[in-house]
């Protein structure tokens, strides 16, 4: 089975994937790097409420195969609050 790596970055931090995984395929190695994504977006988000999340599926050469994002933004409109039915 190949291997796969899963780099992720998030703001300016950046986490290489030194070990691996072994995957039947890209399809599943990308799978892996979609269901993560969410569990990284529930750390405690910025002041401005935006954050992008990346996470890049390497093969063992290093050579990028997928890049998969996740933009989170959060507005609120001040002017809005208490006026809820």
């Amino acid at each position: 089975m190949p291997r796969y790596f899963l780099d992720f970055l998030d703001g300016e931090m950046w986490l290489k994937d030194e070990e691996g995984q072994e995957y039947p395929d890209l399809q599943a190695a990308r799978d892996a790097a979609i269901a993560a994504l969410p569990d990284v977006g529930r750390e405690a988000p910025p002041a401005d409420g935006r954050r992008a999340f990346v996470a890049y599926v390497r093969d063992e050469g290093g050579a990028r195969l997928c890049t998969v994002r996740l933009d989170l933004a959060a507005e609120c409109d001040p002017e809005s609050e208490g006026s809820h039915p």
